[in-house]
Order: structure tokens, then C-alpha cells, then sequence
């Protein structure tokens, strides 16, 4: 595999505002709307969770340690295989 064919994955944390457009965009069946409403119920229980997307796949969790972030990135490479 090349260079120009490597695919990089970072774990990034999705703002809330942002978050919630794209839920009010796409409508109430859909990934960031369900991940809205997980963050909404989490916080509640007064949690402090983040909207964290790592490739295709999203979570709901505290913003990790640098080695969770390198499993997570590890895991999402597997996944886009």
C-alpha cells in the first residue's frame, strides 16, 4: 500500500452545536440524533461524555487517553477493511 493510499483516522470530538444541526438536518432516525439523545441522558446522570467520531463508527465517552485513542483508531482500521 502507498503513501497516497494510506487512510488516516483520528478520534475527533464533535461539538455539540454541530452535533445537533446535522440531527436537525437529517432527521430524528439517525445516527447523530440518536447520539444526541445518549449524550442528553448521559449528562443527566451528570456524566461528563463527549460525541467522539473515529472513522465511520461514533461514541458517546470521556475524551480518551492517548492509549484508548490508539485502540479505538486500531479498531476503526479494522473496521474500514
Amino acid at each position: 500500500m502507498g503513501s497516497a493510499e494510506l487512510m488516516t483516522i483520528e478520534v475527533e470530538k464533535v461539538p455539540d452545536d454541530l452535533l445537533e444541526a446535522a440531527a436537525q438536518e437529517k432527521g430524528p432516525d439517525t445516527v447523530e440524533a440518536e447520539i444526541l439523545e445518549t449524550l442528553r441522558a448521559e449528562r443527566a446522570k451528570d456524566r461528563q461524555v463527549h460525541a467522539l467520531r473515529v472513522g465511520k463508527y461514533w461514541i458517546t465517552a470521556p475524551f480518551p487517553d492517548a492509549r484508548t485513542e490508539l485502540l479505538l483508531i486500531k479498531l476503526a482500521e479494522e473496521g474500514e477493511r
